[in-house]
């Protein structure tokens, strides 16, 4: 009876270890990632958590990166983006070398828009663990047209063991266009039809911190990204907002604005 107490005794702790490091394994895929701490080496992007709908962190990561040069002035050429890789395990005392290929096949940017060279040669430094990968992207044209990305993946060596999923991949995405925000339609009165040049002008007059009032559609801060869904009795119920929608028609009066830098068409009015 003893013997058969001590094997059952072992078998339970067996398959409670096993149990312990399915979970730690499990735990990987969020927040846990930051902290696990292992004798192999493991590399992943640390792209941002997904956020809640009360603004807190989630426990999910998000897969990509985006950036839009849209609500910049057009003075904004280029911008470095950060992608920030970072180790699972122990620090050493020398450079571990790591890879990081460019998936070509689902990569639309060109060198135009950045160098590709960056992701050579990376190493996690000696004492350190995490690396920095700077992506400097350039304002072309052809980001005006569409969304472009680069996309990433980490390539397992002898320094570094793969693992943990989504977060061996990353998408970078840049542009430059600015599209019809969808409260527009509800503005045509002010705003009339949709131009990038006449929401851009917006975006530079009216940030947030402009206009202290609130949205009576949500109860948040007025500004350019959070406008009421109508513009019924705008000037009566957002007098603040009113002011600056007559400084962007005054804007527009005072200076010929052709659509796309196309001047054989017609300057652009508000109504």
């Amino acid at each position: 009876m003893k013997r058969l107490y001590t094997l059952l005794t072992h078998r339970l702790a067996n398959a409670f270890s096993i149990f312990c490091l399915l979970a730690v394994f499990a735990s990987c895929d969020n927040k846990d990632i930051d902290s696990f701490d292992t004798a192999t080496s493991y590399l992943y992007f640390d792209v941002p958590y997904i956020l809640n709908a009360d603004g807190t962190s989630s426990e999910f990561r998000e897969d990509s990166i985006y950036y839009s040069f849209a609500i910049y002035p057009e003075t904004v050429t280029s911008n470095t983006l950060k992608v920030v890789v970072k180790t699972i395990g122990m620090a050493t005392d020398y450079d571990r070398p790591y890879t990081v290929e460019i998936v070509d096949d689902i990569t639309t940017a060109t060198s135009a828009e950045w160098d590709p060279s960056v992701v050579d040669n990376r190493s996690i430094k000696a004492g350190e663990l995490a690396d920095t990968i700077f992506i400097d992207v350039q304002r072309t044209k052809a980001l005006s047209e569409r969304w472009m990305q680069v996309y990433l993946r980490i390539i397992p060596n002898e320094y570094f063991a793969a693992g943990y999923g989504t977060l061996q991949e990353v998408k970078v995405a840049f542009s430059d266009v600015l599209a019809e925000p969808s409260w527009w339609r509800g503005w045509t009165g002010v705003f009339g039809s949709y131009y990038p040049e006449v929401y851009r002008k917006w975006i530079e007059l009216y940030p947030l911190g402009a206009d202290h009032n609130t949205n009576i559609d949500n109860g948040e801060q007025l500004y350019w990204n959070n406008m009421p869904s109508n513009s019924t009795q705008y000037q009566s119920w957002y007098p603040v907002l009113a002011l600056y929608a007559a400084e962007l028609k005054e804007y527009f009066e005072l200076n010929d604005v052709y659509p796309n830098g196309d001047t054989s068409l017609p300057a652009i009015k508000l109504p």
